[in-house]
């Protein structure tokens, strides 16, 4: 079946055994390939990315000042931006929204921007700040932001007391955008960089500057499933393969990486087809079967502790906080595509004894169950008397 979100259950759960084998970090660097020489660099600043997804305009921010620092006033090459850990870059057919921007080895922000217009065309931001992004106004038509591409953007219907509205992008190619953040923050902090924004790869022989570190990955693997993290989780993807096989990571590599990690699970994998680390995908193809066979196995593993509390607990956390219903004795990840609805996870019997469970529906309407989760959870928490 089809399994949507589901796929994080195997996406995370890989990568808390592969971390467990060899120490994963998703730090981003920020280093140069000249010399510095009275406040001079000779050579071009990068910013290499490793697949952190939550890198945010701060971390940037504090990275500059660690520049300034070091004496640097002026960059006489450009700002290289280098997401070279991950490939597949055109294979991403993705829904529109800021859930849905495309996984990157770079970005800033879960790979989106927000523009925000406050007073009329006097005040307008965007988040995080970029000085090569766009905006052009129209007095007619409705009130709206119209996103353009990754740096060009509408607005129509302003007026000088228009209301305060804020609206959030995906960007199709977010390491870009990074660089275009970091060289904002430079400028403003009054280094001259005389060449352009340009994406590359960091030479074998660089000099580092500041490391950003990431979360720890625990954290992140917290937020991919308690939120259902989209961006997150196609980054946990690409890099597990990247890992196992060598960069660049791609879907194929990705998908080899987890078919071996079930495999060493003693989970058969051969008809299990992974087209994503997201679940967005309708191409994914997962039994239920094979999602109680991961649930289960992996109870075993030192890490188990740190994935079952990444599940929310209905009426608690995530994804199931607003549902309705209060059971602290569930943890359990949505699934939901158009004719798709899953639900899966653990009940924790009187006993104390976990129940894995999986619930996987794929039929015409079938993502309308959503309504009914109240019922199907309340028809589950029964496994707990049993």
């Amino acid at each position: 079946l089809v399994p949507a979100s589901l796929v994080k259950l195997f996406v995370t759960a890989a990568i808390l055994d592969l971390d467990a084998k060899e120490k994963i970090s998703l730090d981003t660097i920020i280093a140069h390939d000249g010399i510095v020489s009275a406040g001079k660099l000779q050579g071009s600043l990068y910013l290499k990315g490793m697949g952190n997804a939550f890198l945010s305009e701060d971390d940037l921010r504090l990275a500059v000042e660690k520049l300034i620092s070091k004496g640097i006033s002026e960059i006489t090459g450009g700002i290289v931006a280098d997401d070279s850990l991950f490939g597949d870059k055109e294979q991403w057919n993705r829904y529109y929204g800021s859930a849905y921007s495309n996984p990157s080895a770079l970005g800033l922000d879960m790979h989106t921007v927000s523009l925000i217009v406050s007073g009329g065309s006097s005040d307008i931001k965007f988040d995080p700040p970029n000085e090569a992004a766009k905006v052009h106004l129209k007095s007619h038509g409705r009130y709206q932001i119209r996103q353009i591409d990754d740096l060009t953007y509408e607005i129509s219907g302003i007026t000088a007391g228009s209301a305060e509205i804020k609206k959030r992008f995906p960007l199709k190619d977010p390491a870009i955008y990074a660089a275009g953040t970091l060289r904002t923050f430079l400028n403003e902090r009054g280094i001259e960089i005389r060449g352009t924004t340009s994406r590359g790869k960091l030479p074998p022989q660089y000099t580092e500057i500041a490391r950003i570190k990431s979360k720890d990955l625990r954290d992140i693997i917290r937020d991919t499933n308690n939120h259902s993290l989209n961006v997150a989780a196609d980054n946990l993807f690409l890099l597990l393969g990247a890992k196992r096989y060598g960069p660049p990571g791609t879907i194929e590599k990705g998908s080899l990486a987890l078919k071996e990690f079930l495999n060493n699970l003693g989970i058969a994998s051969e008809d299990i087809v992974f087209a994503d680390g997201s679940g967005l995908s309708p191409l994914n193809r997962i039994s239920s079967n094979h999602v109680v066979n991961l649930l289960t196995k992996i109870s075993e593993k030192p890490w188990f502790n740190s994935f079952y509390e990444s599940l929310p607990r209905p009426g608690l956390e995530g994804t199931l906080k607003e549902i309705g219903y209060i059971n602290s004795h569930i943890r359990a990840k949505t699934g939901q595509l158009d004719d798709v609805y899953c639900l899966a996870g653990y009940i924790e019997k009187k006993n104390g004894i976990k129940v894995a469970f999986s619930y996987m529906v794929n039929v015409p309407g079938a993502d309308l169950l959503w309504k009914e989760s109240v019922k199907i959870l309340t028809l589950l928490s029964g496994v707990m008397d049993e």
